[in-house]
């Protein structure tokens, strides 16, 4: 991914944000990274840790709205 702020992750499905969020992280693990480059991988990783804490809220709303149902 080569896009600039805002980032729009919305449109990756599931398997391809999260292979994209993992090399991110890794990429910001290699300590050879300058200062510059390694600002630009954090803004896009802080904004994909937005993006997955958004899908993991709509995940556990329905599983949690799911559960009510079969227990309720």
């Amino acid at each position: 991914m080569r896009d600039r702020p805002p980032y729009d992750f919305t449109k990756l499905d599931d398997p391809s944000f999260l292979t994209e969020r993992a090399r991110l992280r890794g990429l910001l693990e290699d300590q050879a990274l300058n200062e510059a480059s390694r600002g630009e991988l954090q803004q896009r990783y802080d904004a994909m840790t937005v993006e997955f804490c958004r899908r993991a809220r709509i995940a556990w709303a329905s599983t949690s709205q799911g559960s009510a149902t079969i227990h309720g």
